[in-house]
């Protein structure tokens, strides 16, 4: 009988370490293709083609699909057939509204213990994205992507940054579809948000920041899903862009 067909053959053979560790390595990786556009929306999985290419065991195989299911970057039907999950213009407006509406709270809650050594960090690392930028390092574009964003919400407890890092990293799929429709100029708009809402961080002025920030964040969320599904009205992103407008407008009033 002739064997399955390798679902992806850029996937590599994956070095894990002892079996108690294998599937935290394992899961990683297969997260990182998926997230990355490795393993494109659609992309059938065959668990037997899939460990052999990899050169695990469906054990683990299994157990990862499983979780990469809780978090919504694979779909396995009642008949066990797995696939990459498709792009879904309604996923990503709900994203980017949950984040809009967590991140200006994280930042709300962190903005008045940023420190000067935060800043300093914080402009290297934009100073760092427009490098790759410029040098399309889109691997290295995004991890200092998320290290910047991640300096927002460094004032919030562990379970919120959890989750905060999961609906980014969720976003990412997302963000690849338009940095590749438009190679030369994507990261430009976010460049000049990034550093205004920098300057409002380091400036304490609240209400430039966390408007900024949820703008940043819907326009993000616009230029994206008006490239990959023009048609798609978006509802969930003016309306948490409405709450944050609204409470600083608020604030501003008292």
């Amino acid at each position: 009988m002739p064997r399955t067909a390798a679902p992806a053959p850029q996937l590599a053979k994956v070095h894990l370490p002892e079996i108690r560790q294998a599937i935290p390595a394992l899961h990683a990786y297969l997260r990182e293709c998926i997230l990355d556009g490795t393993l494109e929306p659609g992309t059938k999985l065959s668990q037997v083609a899939l460990a052999e290419q990899l050169g695990v065991s469906r054990t683990p195989l299994r157990e990862v699909l499983r979780m990469l299911q809780e978090e919504g970057l694979v779909e396995i039907e009642p008949n066990q057939r797995t696939r990459v999950a498709g792009l879904d213009p309604q996923e990503l407006d709900d994203l980017y509204a949950s984040r809009i509406v967590l991140e200006t709270l994280a930042l709300s809650m962190t903005i008045d213990t940023f420190s000067a050594a935060e800043a300093r960090f914080a402009r290297g690392l934009l100073k760092d994205m427009r490098v790759a930028a410029k040098q399309g390092d889109v691997s290295s574009w995004f991890t200092k992507h998320a290290k910047f964003h991640r300096l927002m919400y460094t004032g919030v407890g562990e379970a919120m940054q959890r989750q905060l890092t999961a609906y980014a990293d969720r976003s990412v799929r997302y963000i690849r579809i338009y940095q590749l429709s438009e190679p030369g100029n994507w990261q430009a708009a976010g460049d000049v948000e990034h550093t205004a809402i920098l300057d409002a961080i380091v400036a304490r002025d609240r209400r430039a920041a966390l408007t900024g920030l949820a703008h940043h964040l819907a326009r993000t969320a616009e230029r994206v899903l008006r490239d990959c599904a023009p048609q798609y009205e978006i509802i969930s992103v003016p309306h948490a862009l409405a709450l944050v407008d609204r409470d600083q407008l608020a604030t501003t009033a008292a």
